[in-house]
């Protein structure tokens, strides 16, 4: 599996939805707090698929394509796809959902982003 491939491809699914999900936001534009609930999820979505995407095009200077490199990619889609589906969740009204969510991506995050500054270094 080709590291910058799975960025890339999960960039571009997510830039897709996120952008579905900008309809749903502008269907709530007289109701301000899930005009805010679906912004979140929509502008997040967006930054986090152009995180995905703009690491597919550096990835292969930034790695070697081995196994771990390949794991760290799929590790941050995940994580990226969770802190979408986190939000997505409390604006469709399942807040137990959004913890679990987003609480699962922040334990992922965490090794993965660190792992990410020591690859770029």
């Amino acid at each position: 599996m080709d590291a910058a491939r799975v960025l890339l491809s999960s960039g571009a699914i997510l830039l897709a939805v996120a952008a579905l999900v900008g309809f749903v936001q502008e269907r709530y534009r007289d109701r301000p707090e899930l005009f805010a609930a679906w912004r979140v999820v929509h502008a997040g979505g967006t930054a986090g698929a152009v995180q995905l995407l703009a690491l597919s095009a550096v990835w292969e200077r930034l790695t070697s394509s081995d196994l771990l490199a390949t794991l760290l990619a799929c590790t941050l889609s995940l994580v990226t796809w969770a802190f979408f589906l986190g939000p997505l969740a409390r604006a469709t009204g399942r807040p137990r959902l959004a913890r679990l969510v987003n609480g699962a991506g922040a334990v992922l995050a965490v090794p993965g982003y660190i792992a990410l500054l020591f690859v770029a270094l």
